[in-house]
């Protein structure tokens, strides 16, 4: 059930809540149309276009044509666009939208504007979440696990007392963004990578502000904290390798058409790869 409305036309506020006023003596109003629907009519009065069945109009609020002694009732558009004349959640004062922005009262002759389902105001096709919305975008993001590397490689070995430098692959270190819809309302959420855990697979753990620097020859040791030295190999480990993870996290924000937006929960993405540490052996000579 929707919350209590407030609709603000120009200096003069409105409340469409549940209330006492008039009912229909008979039954429940058809439901209302859909997006571009034919079963009202504006707020001049006139049809909408294609409104030529009859069905703009119904007898009693039974969805036929009534007999001289019954109200004619029909849908009716009483605010055509919630962005100019906006609706207000009357416990939370976030505004309200509908999928087209229309909203819709029925209305009976001889009685005026009847409540439905305790609502005095419809929105057409549906109340639209922004931030649910923003959800569901959330979802299709489609963001995989981060993309490792290191120095040496790990595709090769690592090795006891020598520095491994970790970063993600700048490809995979980008904004993301997707978008949903529902009718007119949009919402679009941004996920952008903030920081990096790494899970060295000896006990220990670094972690990093950023991607992490691509070592090159001529860097120092201190021009990334990106970096660990393991201190023991990885034989005796399972599989004889340590199992190196990455968990990046992502600060999510979100943006809609219709309303300022906000922030919702971090999310994070992991890849883990599985690295061998060895030993170099010290060869004396004489």
């Amino acid at each position: 059930m929707r919350s209590r409305l407030l609709t603000t036309f120009a200096l003069a506020s409105v409340f469409l809540a549940v209330g006492a006023g008039p009912a229909l003596a008979e039954g429940r109003p058809p439901d209302p149309p859909g997006p571009g629907g034919t079963a009202y009519v504006d707020p001049e009065g006139n049809p909408t276009a294609g409104a030529t069945d009859g069905g703009a109009s119904t007898g009693g609020g039974s969805g036929g044509g009534g007999g001289s002694g019954e109200s004619q009732c029909h849908w009716e558009v009483s605010i055509e666009d919630d962005l100019l004349y906006p609706i207000y959640d009357v416990d939370t004062l976030t505004t309200q939208h509908s999928q087209t922005g229309r909203w819709l009262q029925y209305w009976c002759d001889g009685i005026g504007v009847v409540d439905v389902d305790g609502f005095f105001a419809t929105p057409e096709g549906g109340l639209v979440d922004p931030e649910a919305l923003a959800l569901e975008a959330l979802e299709s993001i489609g963001i995989e696990g981060p993309s490792i590397r290191t120095s040496p490689s790990a595709d090769g070995r690592l090795y006891v007392r020598i520095p491994t430098w970790m970063w993600i692959e700048q490809g995979w270190w980008q904004t993301y963004q997707a978008t949903a819809a529902a009718g007119r309302v949009t919402s679009t959420v941004t996920a952008r990578p903030v920081s990096t855990s790494w899970s060295m697979g000896d006990g220990n753990s670094v972690r990093c502000t950023g991607p992490g620097t691509p070592w090159r020859p001529g860097l120092a040791d201190d021009a990334t904290d990106c970096r660990h030295t393991y201190r023991h190999s990885s034989a005796g480990a399972s599989g004889e390798r340590y199992s190196l993870q990455a968990t990046v996290t992502l600060q999510v924000t979100w943006t809609s058409n219709v309303t300022d937006g906000g922030t919702l929960p971090a999310i994070t993405r992991t890849s883990s790869v599985d690295v061998e540490v060895g030993e170099i052996q010290a060869i004396g000579t004489d």
